[in-house]
């Protein structure tokens, strides 16, 4: 039997094999074994007893020893992985466990922040990954800002719940084997937290560390303390891990929340006719709207502008705990029992100020006088506007979110070649946000310009009044509550049967997967008196330095009035809500699975060299069922319950054949499934009436399904070094996509929901103007459907190599991803997949010696959509991809303390959101922020 160092293969049939796995169901039968440790380390989601020797065995002391330990995992593995272990996650300069997965072949990261939140692996979103913490699946609920997701009602798994510190290993299949469940179409990533058994004895560790904003001037504290003891011939193990982190985030820029015309939006029209405006430039109204009845004599009313061009300041205040407590028992040789408690609480307060023009439903209100526009006579760059109302909105959210895990397992020898384990788990995701945002608009239109001259990135703007004084405006406000609670259960059976050639197993997983979405709506909301200085502030005095970290234009203004929260929340009579049981956002999802597996490998040889195949079909069984009420226009409301079942085969085969020593061949083939995001199931329909847009569930959709082949060669060429490429292929059935119909009169049960809401009700003090009107046409209505299919097809590089020969201590690293997709989407459209890079890389350097060391990373993607149908006419939206520079270096004081400096974000790179305009071929800046280096210095003690 191979141990973890020795050699595995892959052999190549593609067309027969992969014909036969496009059939709705595949069954293979194939030859492999990989022996004790290397099934062990397969194994991870059944968490044999084996695989904590497999660790045992890695003895990590450095960060060229990580990267060793990882490398011999993957060459053990049949099916194709990729791990991160040990020092790799805790020595790395990482703020949480997605910055450490965005080290790895093919994954992507998204943030929040500047702090990694999801992950995209080859060009497959967050949605199509499936996360497990010690052999369950883990449901992980944060929230965020407007811009990166806000609150996660779906089956994304926030990575920022967690800090690194509580975790010894992660592992990222990429191709599907028998034993690991189903769900993950893009990759299953596995977590594991310590155990006692992992490094038998005594050791207690700790680190103290201190995170410094090199450019908001911030300081906050990190810690973690683990101790570990093995007692009774090391046949009894506790372990008690804790982690604290504060954060301290500015988040400093601009944003213009899209681009628009009047035209798109609404129908609408500027104050007059071109002939009224100083026009710099030709207007091409036709190159932006080519469909439409075109005026000669208002061609403005087409040209693309800056939907609300604002000053942006976002500002969060984290703390972040964590602990794990983990028993292990050995009671006789044939038996092991294991209790595994994680625990993680993250709260968040988060104040954001945005001051902003609005030309947004307003614009015929809104007068022209000078326009400049772009080459192309399509776009505003510039222009002097009269009758515009700004708005400062400044908004207060409180975030609370707090996980638990417990997981019981055991692993019994019933004979020396048959072994059972069982686990039962359950999970617990609670978040908790309430979010007050008070507008402070304007009452009168003035004058305002903006330009782009200077900066396509960060527009000059002036207001022709003083935007400090209190008695220029007017109070407006949205006040909720949004809370979501999401509990897992998993029992699993799993049993194998092992000879000298051959492990046969079988097993039996039951799932239950519930999520409960609720919104509330404020209770005994007043409007107070009126605006002035004891509500209100100027921003300078809430927010030092605002501008030093984004370097903005001269004229780009830093200082206007925003609302004093310590006084405003009183005066609104803020802070009690009561459920709304028939909002859209109030809803129940119930999931219930049951699957089975049969699962054999062997080891033989092919043509003389060592060949390991491994064949399984998953067999499962989903139940839905979607519940929650929508307003019946007269003060009630009506339930609403949707249930669906279906039923899947799922056959996976993986190949690995050591063609000649230390070069090994892969073949991995298979099918497997996402299943829908859980906000696109719910049976009503979510409003967002300050943009017209009405977003209906749709419960009876199915599950994206996929055919996948990954063929790929491994050479292990020297010690501590692997040169490794893989071409992998996607055939996606039913992909899920929205459909978005323009200019909608709604229906009267929608029309009914909308009219119920605050925003439309002048008594109200939610009340706001410039909604949308209930009765117009200018709605857009979206739903989600089962698509035609995408395919995806790429390849990636990894490299690893220790340059000891040249310069002792000395090693490289890098990766290289290529990914292309076609897919057709809502109203037609056809493109790439939302969160797909074409291009990424992941590459460093390393130095170390006995006493110290040191290592610089860089990490760039491309620029990816993020809604392929955009809103507000944009024919798309994306992000601008970013080039991260991070770095990390230790010097050992004595042979137990250590002292560490990172540097994360040593570049200042900034995060940009854009759009494309009506056509897709502009690229508009929609957000551009930074948030500053970070600076963690710290200490490390281990005894």
């Amino acid at each position: 039997m191979n141990t973890p160092g020795d050699s595995s293969v892959l052999s190549h049939r593609r067309t027969p094999l992969f014909s036969a796995i496009k059939g709705s169901c595949l069954v293979a039968a194939s030859w492999a074994v990989l022996g004790a440790q290397c099934a062990a380390a397969q194994d991870s989601e059944t968490q044999e007893p084996q695989s904590a020797t497999v660790l045992e065995e890695v003895v990590v002391t450095s960060y060229r020893r990580s990267l060793e330990a990882a490398r011999d995992l993957k060459r053990a593995m049949a099916q194709q992985s990729e791990s991160i272990v040990a020092e790799d996650i805790g020595k790395m300069p990482d703020l949480n466990l997605a910055e450490s997965l965005q080290r790895v072949p093919g994954v992507a990261i998204t943030r929040e922040g500047g702090e990694g939140r999801n992950i995209t692996v080859r060009g497959l979103g967050p949605g199509f990954t499936r996360t497990t913490l010690n052999g369950m699946e883990v449901p992980a609920s944060t929230g965020g800002l407007d811009s990166s997701g806000a609150t996660n009602r779906g089956r994304d798994f926030d990575f920022n719940i967690f800090g690194s510190e509580l975790f010894n290993r992660i592992t990222i299949n990429k191709s599907g084997v028998g034993h690991i469940e189903e769900g993950g179409l893009a990759s299953t990533v596995e977590l594991f937290t310590r155990k006692p058994f992992d490094q038998p004895g005594r050791s207690i560790n700790f680190s103290l560390q201190g995170s410094y904003n090199y450019d908001s001037g911030e300081t906050d504290p990190r810690g973690t303390f683990v101790y570990s003891d093995t007692f009774a011939d090391e046949t009894l193990g506790v372990l008690v891990a804790l982690t604290r982190s504060d954060r301290t985030v500015h988040q400093e820029g601009f944003g213009t929340v899209l681009w628009t015309s009047p035209y798109a939006n609404g129908n609408r029209s500027w104050v007059g006719t071109d002939a009224d405006v100083v026009i710099n430039g030709t207007p091409n109204a036709a190159g932006n709207h080519p469909d439409a009845d075109i005026d000669p004599n208002q061609q403005l009313d087409y040209m693309w502008h800056a939907r609300l061009p604002r000053m942006d300041s976002f500002n969060r205040e984290q703390e972040r705990t964590g602990y794990n407590i983990a028993l292990q028992w050995q009671p006789t040789d044939t038996m092991e029992l294991g209790l595994d408690i994680v625990g993680s609480s993250l709260e968040a307060d988060v104040t954001s100020y945005n001051y902003y023009g609005q030309f947004r439903n307003l614009q015929e209100t809104i007068t022209p006088q000078e326009i400049t526009l772009d080459s192309s006579g399509r776009r505003i760059i510039a222009g002097t506007f009269d009758g515009v109302k700004p708005r400062s909105e400044s908004r207060k959210q409180t975030h609370d979110t707090e996980f638990l895990q417990t997981v019981v397992n055991g692993s019994f020898d019933l004979t020396d070649a048959i072994t059972l384990t069982t686990m039962y788990g359950r999970a617990t995701s609670e978040h908790h946000e309430e979010q007050y945002r008070l507008n402070l608009t304007t009452i009168d239109g003035h004058p305002f310009t903006y330009s782009f001259a200077s900066d396509s990135n960060i527009a000059e703007m002036s207001y022709g009044f003083d935007i400090l004084d209190p008695s220029l405006y007017e109070w407006g406000n949205y006040i909720a509550l949004d809370k979501v609670d999401r509990t897992n259960e998993t029992f699993r059976l799993d049993l194998s049967v092992e000879d000298d050639a051959s492990t046969l197993r079988a097993g039996l997983v039951w799932n239950s997967r519930e999520v409960e979405s609720f919104k509330g709506v404020p209770v005994g909301l007043v409007t107070p008196a009126g605006v002035d200085a004891s509500n209100t502030r100027a921003f300078a005095g809430a927010i030092d330095s605002y501008g030093d970290i984004i370097d903005p234009p001269g004229g780009f203004p830093t200082n206007w009035l925003v609302a004093d929260f310590s006084t405003a929340i009183g005066q609104f009579n803020a802070g009690n809500f009561a459920i709304d049981p028939g909002n859209p956002e109030t809803y129940r999802i119930e999931e219930e699975t049951l699957g089975g597996y049969v699962e054999l490998e062997i080891e033989t040889s092919l043509l003389g060299r060592p060949f390991v195949a491994n064949a399984g079909l998953r067999v499962v069984t989903t139940d839905l069922s979607s519940i929650g009420a929508t307003s019946d226009g007269a003060g009630g409301f009506i339930a609403l319950q949707s249930d669906k079942s279906y039923t899947d085969y799922l056959p996976s085969v993986n190949f690995s054949w050591e063609l000649m020593d230390d070069f090994l061949l892969r073949l991995s083939m298979g099918r497997n499934l996402s299943r829908p995001g859980l906000g696109s199931l719910v049976t009503t329909a979510s409003v967002l009436p300050i943009a017209g847009e009405i977003n209906i569930g749709n419960p009876d959709l199915d599950p994206v399904r996929a055919n996948s082949i990954d063929f790929g060669a491994e050479w292990y060429f020297a010690e501590q070094s692997l040169l490794s490429l893989v071409f992998f292929h996607k055939d996606i059935d039913s992909f899920i996509t929205g459909s978005a119909e323009q200019n909608q009169v709604l229906p009267d049960n929608i029309r009914a929901v909308v009219a119920a809401r605050a925003e439309y009700d002048p008594t109200s003090p939610g009340y706001d103007p410039s909604v949308v009107a209930v009765n117009s046409s200018d709605w857009q209505i979206a739903s989600y459907v089962n698509g035609d299919g995408a395919e995806l097809d790429g390849f990636e590089i990894g490299y690893q190599h220790a340059l000891d020969q040249f310069i002792d201590g000395f090693g490289v690293f890098a990766n290289y991803t290529h990914v292309e997709s076609e897919a057709v989407f809502g109203n037609g459209v056809v493109g790439s997949l939302e969160g797909l890079s074409e291009n990424s890389y992941n590459a460093g350097v390393f130095y170390e010696q006995d006493n110290y060391g040191g290592r610089l990373v860089i990490n760039d993607r491309d620029d990816y959509v993020t809604a392929q149908v955009g809103g507000t006419g944009n024919a798309s939206e994306g992000t601008t991809g970013p080039t991260r520079v991070d770095m990390s270096a230790f010097y050992n004081l004595t042979q137990n303390i250590t002292l560490t400096l990172d540097v994360i974000n040593l570049t200042n790179e900034e995060e940009r959101l854009y759009s494309t305009g009506p056509q897709g071929d502009f690229n508009l800046v929609r957000e551009f922020t930074a948030t500053g280096r970070e600076l963690i210095f710290g200490l490390r003690a281990n005894f």
